[in-house]
């Protein structure tokens, strides 16, 4: 077969010249079937290829929803009430192993306008593994952060948990960090075990000092661990701060369980923050969940936050309640319908969508902002 397309491939000027439209023809057929024989191949080993005697994964995540959202009396030329087209944390990745060697590449991509994020913007990294656990430098979501989105039922979606968990009654979500110049050890046990622990140095970097080296006056620690046995997953999770663009100096823990019984699955979260100065983010938040599988493909979600007063501040809590309904259209697509609404004492403005979702819904003091939502997410 070889030997017939080099055959093909190497007519003589002459032969060519005389038939041209079908020398044309037969090369522009070869070329197909060696692009179908390639795409067959990526396709049978999970958009995987060997690279340096190992395999390369190639992954990511489109998703993409339509709104329509109510700010509650913030339409202005900023934030408008209408319908929107919203990418939703759309990315994609490079991940593999070389022997000891682990390494990620992870970019976010805006697939509803022309807007453009930095590369490898979103969790990268290269490190070592081995029996003790793995080590890893680069950008990495902090623990305290990996709670929160593993206990939500709604990431990146209207209903996403970061309109209430680590969120101020006036700045919104700013303590679900994704930190930059990160030091991290991971241990996973049989997959009932798990413990991070992380340190950053200047971990907000805008980018001001690269180059040189990193600002040692702003810093980030974090640890966080994951217990899982029988039905229930119990997760907890601290990390302090010195140099924050919000809390400035402080820190937080976030406590979260989640049980799966059957077709059901309930949690509870809650969360504590303490900074040393500001007191916006002085209070304490807890939520609740469940999701229930009611029939083949299809499941019910409900989930529910509240935010207490802020710490010397009256009228400063706010509550989020979010409800949808998943279908599975095949192993790699979800389809979803879902609703959200916050409801903000007389002085705080919690927003109803924060965090995750790429269009935002905040609001006024004392507003009831909302969104309802139909979306798609595919993986692969």
């Amino acid at each position: 077969m070889l030997r017939r397309i080099a055959v093909l491939f190497t007519l003589t000027p002459s032969y060519s010249d005389i038939m041209p439209n079908l020398y044309i023809t037969i090369r522009n057929i070869i070329a197909s079937q060696i692009a179908v024989c390639v795409l067959t191949s990526l396709s049978s080993t999970s958009m995987a290829a060997e690279v340096a005697g190992d395999l390369l994964h190639v992954y990511g995540k489109l998703h993409v929803s339509i709104d329509n959202s109510d700010t509650d009396g913030l339409n202005d030329e900023t934030y408008q009430d209408g319908i929107s087209v919203s990418s939703n944390s759309s990315r994609v990745g490079l991940k593999g192993q070389y022997q000891q060697v682990i390494y990620q590449i992870e970019q976010e991509v805006r697939i509803d306008d022309s807007s453009k994020g930095n590369f490898a913007d979103r969790n990268s990294f290269i490190g070592l593994t081995g029996d003790w656990g793995s080590l890893r430098a680069g950008i990495y979501d902090t623990p305290l952060k990996s709670i929160g989105s593993k206990w939500g039922l709604f990431g990146d979606t209207i209903g996403d948990r970061r309109a209430i968990l680590g969120a101020g009654y006036l700045s919104g979500n700013q303590l679900n960090e994704r930190v930059k110049n990160m030091i991290m050890y991971q241990y996973d046990h049989d997959r009932s075990l798990k413990v991070q622990a992380m340190y950053a140095v200047d971990p907000e970097d805008d980018g001001t000092n690269a180059g040189i080296v990193d600002n040692n006056k702003n810093e980030m620690v974090g640890a966080g661990i994951w217990w899982h046995v029988a039905e229930i997953t119990l997760s907890l999770a601290y990390e302090d701060w010195t140099g924050h663009s919000y809390i400035i100096d402080g820190n937080a823990y976030r406590i979260a369980v989640v049980w799966t019984r059957s077709r059901h699955r309930f949690g509870a979260i809650y969360e504590d923050i303490d900074p040393s100065v500001v007191n916006e983010f002085s209070r304490e938040a807890f939520g609740v969940n469940w999701k229930w599988r009611f029939i083949e493909a299809w499941d019910l979600r409900l989930q529910y936050l509240v935010a207490d007063n802020a710490t010397n501040t009256t009228d400063t809590g706010g509550s989020n309640i979010s409800a949808g309904t998943y279908h599975e259209l095949n192993d790699k697509t979800k389809l979803y319908l879902a609703y959200t609404a916050s409801r903000n004492d007389a002085n705080a403005k919690f927003p109803a969508v924060d965090g995750g979702h790429g269009d935002e819904v905040k609001t006024i003091f004392g507003g009831h902002p909302n969104s309802l939502s139909l979306g798609i997410e595919f993986k692969f």
